[in-house]
C-alpha cells in the first residue's frame, strides 16, 4: 500500500514529523497547538478506507486500530460492545473526557438466499440504493469473501421487468435490487454465505482519490475520524493531557450509536466528544474548507454551548475559524450518548464533507485542522 503517497502528489509539503516535546513548548507560548504529522494521518486513513467494517463485523478496522495503538500496552482494550478503548492518564484530577470515532460503515445484510443464488438484502444504516447503483460488492462469507454484483437487471426491457418499471419512474428501493453471485444456493452455503451475513462495496471501489486539496472516497465517514484520533493519541502519549482521556473507536454507530452508548457509559467521562463528518449543504451554510464544523444541534438534541464557545476560541488561537451548524437527519455518537444518559455533555468536532453516505469529498485541511482542534481541546479542556 502506498500510504500517504497514494493521497498526495509528489513534492507536496507535509508538516514536520511527530514532535517529542511540542505540547509543553506550545503551552509556554500560550498557543495550544502542535504539528500534526500529515503523512502519518493520511497513510493511516488510506489503510482504514480500504478496510471492510459493516456494523457488527468490524474486524478489519479492529486490526488496524489495535496495530497502531499497540505501543499503549495494557491501556488499550476491546470492551463487550467491541469498541476499542485507549486510556490516556492525565496529569490532574479534573473530569475525564471521552472521544469517539466510529469504526463501522453503511452496508447490506442478506435477508433471503434464492435458489438461483441471488441474494436479497436490506440496508444497515443510511445506505441509499440511488447513491450506489449497480456494481461490485464483497460478500463477507464465514470462510472467504465472495464476489457479487448489485443488480437490477437488463435495461432493454418493458415494464414486465424490474428495470422497466424504474425506467417508467418507479422509485428505486432495495426490494428492487439483488446481488448476483452466479453460484448455487448450495455453493453459497458451503462458503458460509447465508441469511444474516453482510455485504459491502467492493474493495476495488474503495481506493481513495486526490482531487486538488480534497480527498475523495467511500467511508471518509468516519475513517478520517479514527485517523485523527490515532494521530492525536501519539501526541498525548508523549505529552499527557491535564485530565484522563478515553479514546474510543466505537462500534455500530451507523445503526444507532450502539457501541458508543455502552462504551462511553463504562468510563467515568462526563463529556463525550464525537469526531465525524459534517454534511456540506447550502441549507446548513457549511463550506467544504479547512475550517472544522462545530455542531450546535442535530436530530438527537443540542450540544454543550459553553464547550462550543471554548472550542471556537481555541480555533481562533490556532489560526482558523470554526463553522457553527445545526443539522437534521443526523446524530453523532456524542449526541446519542447524551440522549441515552451515558454522558453529561456532548460535543461534535466534524470535518466538512460533500456526498455524505456516498462517494465523499473532504477538504484535507479540514481533516488536519479538526485534529489540531481536538488536540488543543484535550490539552485545555473546559472544566
Amino acid at each position: 500500500m502506498g500510504g500517504a503517497q497514494g493521497l498526495f502528489e509528489p513534492g507536496m509539503q507535509y508538516s514536520e514529523k511527530f514532535p517529542q516535546d511540542s505540547a509543553r513548548e506550545i503551552q509556554e507560548e500560550a498557543i495550544m497547538d502542535a504539528a500534526i504529522d500529515r503523512e502519518y494521518l493520511f497513510a493511516v486513513l488510506e489503510k482504514l478506507m480500504l478496510a471492510h467494517a459493516p456494523p457488527g463485523s468490524e474486524g478489519e478496522v479492529d486490526d488496524i486500530v489495535l496495530e497502531e495503538s499497540g505501543s499503549f500496552g495494557e491501556a488499550v482494550w476491546q470492551d463487550a460492545a467491541e469498541s476499542i478503548v485507549i486510556h490516556i492518564k492525565g496529569t490532574g484530577e479534573g473530569p475525564p473526557v471521552a472521544v469517539t470515532a466510529h469504526k463501522d460503515e453503511i452496508a447490506l445484510m442478506i435477508r433471503k438466499v434464492e435458489e438461483d443464488g441471488r441474494l436479497r438484502v436490506r440496508p444497515l444504516g443510511g445506505l441509499h440504493p440511488w447513491a450506489v447503483g449497480e456494481g461490485p460488492v464483497d460478500i463477507l462469507g464465514e470462510k472467504e469473501i465472495v464476489n457479487g454484483i448489485l443488480s437490477v437487471g437488463s435495461k432493454h426491457v418493458s415494464n414486465e421487468s424490474p428495470a422497466g418499471m424504474l425506467k417508467s419512474g418507479t422509485s428505486l428501493k432495495w426490494e428492487t435490487f439483488w446481488i448476483e453471485t452466479k453460484r448455487s444456493e448450495e455453493e453459497l452455503a458451503a462458503l458460509g454465505v447465508h441469511i444474516g451475513r453482510k455485504a459491502v462495496l467492493s474493495r476495488s471501489l474503495k481506493t481513495p482519490r486526490q482531487m486538488g486539496d480534497y480527498i475523495c472516497g467511500y467511508n471518509l465517514d468516519c475513517r478520517a475520524g479514527i485517523a485523527i484520533m490515532l494521530e492525536v493519541a501519539r501526541h498525548l502519549k508523549v505529552d499527557p493531557p491535564p485530565v484522563d482521556v478515553f479514546l474510543i473507536a466505537s462500534s455500530e454507530e451507523e445503526i444507532g450509536a450502539q457501541g458508543a452508548v455502552y462504551s462511553i457509559g463504562q468510563t467515568p467521562a462526563q463529556t463525550a466528544v464525537a469526531l465525524d463528518i459534517a454534511p456540506v449543504a447550502k441549507e446548513y451554510q457549511i463550506l467544504n474548507s479547512g475550517d472544522p464544523v462545530l455542531l450546535y444541534g442535530d436530530g438527537q438534541g443540542v450540544y454543550h454551548e459553553r464547550s462550543l464557545r471554548h472550542l471556537e476560541g481555541l480555533a481562533t488561537e490556532l489560526g482558523f475559524k470554526a463553522q457553527p451548524a445545526v443539522v437534521t437527519s443526523y446524530g453523532s455518537d456524542a449526541s446519542i450518548a447524551k440522549k441515552m444518559g451515558s454522558a453529561g455533555r456532548s460535543i461534535c468536532i466534524a470535518y466538512p464533507g460533500e456526498n455524505t453516505h456516498g462517494f465523499e469529498i473532504c477538504s484535507s485541511e479540514g481533516i488536519v485542522n479538526s485534529a489540531r482542534l481536538l488536540l488543543a481541546y484535550l490539552m485545555n479542556p473546559l472544566e
